[in-house]
């Protein structure tokens, strides 16, 4: 087994799935991490990877898996994240701050708390955003806050950690994941979001996965302070009428 070890932390989730997958097929080592350790467990069997439950708002867990991988720890993912849509006339100031809190805030901590184990090792960062930072959605206020915040994240690590830490982004268009189940279910409405799409499709794990692993990679020698918008051409293309 590899000793270059990369912490995937939403590693129960489809992206963060897909990506130890790959990771592991691209020789490194993956630890997927999530609360749910039935679901870590079964996943790491089918991948043969290492897992350890975390709850991301618990710095005291976060501390302890830091000292455990920082000798060989070569990259971060952080694939958490929650979706709350609802009208900006309905929301509680504790919509904005749960989802900052999960989305972000965890983020940070988790960075804090391993900077000196990736700068050792010349490690990657990779975050994860959303197109409804860059394109406006209804609705999509509590979210597109906190993953906007992710976005400055990312550029102003990646300056702040050149040259020892790459850090980019993802911005993935609607995926299909536990978290987007309620929306996806209907099947006219996965259709009509679908053909919104320029290549017209929901979103899948394996659709990031090269990609993130490559970012991660030390392959990547020259790429860092970047948003990919992944999302089928949504956030930039126009389609016929």
């Amino acid at each position: 087994m590899s000793k270059k070890k990369i912490l995937v932390f939403g590693g129960s989730g489809s992206i963060g799935k897909a990506l130890a997958k790959k990771l592991k097929e691209s020789n490194y080592s993956p630890i997927i991490l999530s609360r749910n350790e039935d679901e870590l467990n079964n996943i790491s069997k089918e991948i043969k990877c290492e897992f350890r439950v975390c709850d991301i708002l618990n710095t005291d867990r976060i501390r302890e898996i830091a000292e455990e991988f920082k000798d060989n720890l070569f990259g971060i993912a952080y694939c958490v994240g929650s979706i709350n849509l609802k009208p900006l006339k309905v929301t509680k100031d504790e919509d904005f701050i749960d989802s900052f809190k999960i989305n972000t805030l965890g983020a940070i901590n988790v960075i804090k708390q391993n900077q000196a184990g990736l700068a050792k090792n010349n490690g990657s960062i990779l975050l994860y955003s959303t197109i409804a930072v860059k394109q406006g959605f209804t609705n999509h206020t509590v979210v597109s806050t906190a993953k906007g915040a992710i976005e400055g994240l990312t550029l102003s690590l990646a300056a702040e950690f050149a040259p020892k830490i790459r850090v980019n982004c993802i911005a993935p268009s609607l995926t299909d994941a536990k978290m987007t189940q309620k929306i996806i279910s209907n099947d006219t409405i996965k259709k009509a979001i679908e053909n919104m799409h320029p290549l017209p499709k929901i979103g899948s794990g394996e659709d990031f996965s090269d990609i993130g692993s490559f970012l991660l990679s030390e392959k990547n020698n020259w790429i860092t302070g970047q948003i990919f918008h992944i999302d089928g051409g949504r956030s930039t293309l126009r389609i016929k009428s």
